[in-house]
């Protein structure tokens, strides 16, 4: 028996990562997962491990801040698994700057990506979500530079924050269906967006992602980092009926980050 048996899920920003994570681990506890990314090419690599391990999966790829490419997801899940019951948005990005020198194209990709993102994902889901003893789960990724704010960060920070409040308002609303909302704030998470800048050569967007070193030592002589796996199992307990009864919260794991 798994804590997701007979669950259907959908999973933004899932090619790599902390979705990718949470795409594995919820296939492992019976749920049949559809996953969500602009990455086409690692999606579909997701979908094969999570098949060739015995689980259910399906790939969509789509970009979160277009509405109709969350439609289309939250449909193609109803259609191959027949219902939508829990949904994690997870897709988002960094542009770091100083406020003085952040530009509009940083500003707004980042958060059209990780809160326009997650709205339009929920409004597509309300289709299939918005029905009398649903008892869904919609968990949504965010970070304690939320909570806290973070130095050259605003876009990022600000985001996160937002999505703190628009997570309360999805639990208000839809608390008569059964729904919860939660949103999960992470510390340190071992990714491409937190590796060295000088030394990886990744680029999300068209920009390169990271950390500058200086930045990064710092940050680890504070905290232990965690990696993708460890990230995943906080939002396995809220996708759970474990947390049934847990709603409109932020739950801080950022291994003392922020306390």
């Amino acid at each position: 028996m798994g804590k997701l048996d007979e669950k259907v899920a959908v999973i933004t920003g899932a090619a790599r990562g902390i979705g990718r994570a949470d795409a594995i681990l919820f296939a492992r506890e019976g749920a049949a997962v559809l996953v969500s990314d602009i990455d086409a090419g690692p999606l579909e690599e997701v979908v094969k491990e999570i098949r060739g391990a015995g689980g259910k999966a399906e790939a969509c790829p789509g970009d979160v801040t277009k509405p109709e490419d969350c439609q289309k997801m939250m449909d193609m899940a109803a259609e191959r698994f027949g219902k939508l019951d829990i949904l994690v948005n997870n897709a988002g990005l960094t542009r770091d700057a100083l406020i003085h020198k952040m530009t509009d194209a940083q500003w707004d990709i980042c958060v059209d990506i990780s809160l326009k993102g997650t709205f339009n994902c929920i409004r597509a889901a309300s289709k299939y979500m918005m029905k009398e003893a649903h008892n869904g789960r919609i968990i949504n990724v965010a970070s304690v530079a939320g909570l806290m704010g973070n130095i050259g960060q605003i876009n990022y920070a600000a985001a996160k924050s937002g999505l703190i409040g628009l997570t309360k308002t999805v639990a208000r609303e839809w608390g008569r269906f059964g729904i919860t909302c939660n949103v999960v704030a992470y510390g340190f998470v071992d990714t491409r967006l937190t590796r060295e800048k000088e030394t990886q050569q990744e680029v999300v967007a068209g920009e390169p992602v990271g950390i500058p070193k200086k930045v990064r030592d710092m940050v680890l002589l504070q905290v232990k980092p965690m990696s993708p796996e460890d990230a995943a199992k906080p939002v396995l307990f809220l996708a759970s009926d474990d947390a049934a009864f847990i709603t409109g919260q932020v739950l801080n794991v950022s291994a003392g980050m922020y306390m």
